[in-house]
């Protein structure tokens, strides 16, 4: 059991003020880590993401990079997630010969605001699947608008390693649900005034800034941002040595 904790890593994202608007939220990652002697690593670095809100798509590359170093797990939890107490141990979801788990949102679509990944190569190709389509359009029923959560979506459909998980390890949407893990993200779950002001200028500034980059260096789009996604993957993975399972 010991040798399972060593290698199993839970990991947040929390960069663009995220990292001081959700405190609460990661202390319980870490506690959560803690209480069952799995490795535990906050991003929070650098302090501000010239992917903007896009840098969500941090989330594959580094889970990628951390199955790639030899960790047997990656849990991965947004930074507005909430961890109870009562959060079970990641075996007790573990099923032979399924490798990726999440649980469906508000949308009844998957939400990859929590999401569990097992060392496979099935999972290797899956997350570089999605990375390499993220410049690609997906359908209207699987869009969200932004991020890597569309492309989840539309290419986790008819995938036979994939788990769908209880409402309760990733809840949007049921105050009264007993859950393990509680997600405030971008429906129900997220109210007051602060922080729905504080998303909307995170938004407002992550797209001046991608646009000023583009106008700046005087290159498309697409190259400017894909060569921010390898840079700041390489910079985080040279700041965080618990990215790397050792």
């Amino acid at each position: 059991m010991k040798h399972m904790q060593d290698k199993t890593l839970i990991l947040s994202i929390a960069l663009n003020g995220y990292q001081w608007m959700y405190q609460r939220e990661l202390k319980s990652h870490r506690r959560y880590a803690q209480k069952y002697g799995y490795v535990h690593q906050a991003v929070t670095r650098p302090f501000v993401s010239a992917l903007g809100v896009e840098c969500c798509w941090l989330k594959l590359t580094l889970m990628r990079a951390a199955l790639l170093s030899g960790y047997e797990n990656v849990l991965f939890l947004d930074a507005d997630t909430m961890v109870s107490q009562n959060c079970p141990e990641l075996t007790d979801v573990f099923q032979s010969d399924k490798y990726v788990y999440m649980a469906k949102g508000y949308s009844n679509r998957f939400n990859s605001g929590v999401l569990l990944a097992r060392n496979n190569i099935k999972t290797i190709e899956w997350l570089t699947q999605i990375i390499d389509a993220r410049f690609k359009s997906v359908r209207r029923e699987n869009d969200v608008g932004w991020g890597e959560n569309g492309h989840v979506i539309e290419l986790s459909k008819g995938v036979p390693f994939i788990v769908e998980l209880e409402q309760k390890w990733n809840n949007t949407f049921d105050y009264q649900l007993t859950d393990y893990i509680r997600h405030r993200n971008c429906g129900p779950m997220r109210t007051g005034f602060l922080n729905n002001f504080f998303h909307k200028v995170v938004f407002f500034l992550s797209a001046r800034l991608l646009a000023f980059g583009n106008r700046s260096k005087g290159v498309s789009s697409r190259k400017l941002s894909n060569d921010v996604l390898s840079r700041e993957t390489n910079e985080i993975l040279s700041i965080y040595s618990k990215l790397a399972c050792h």
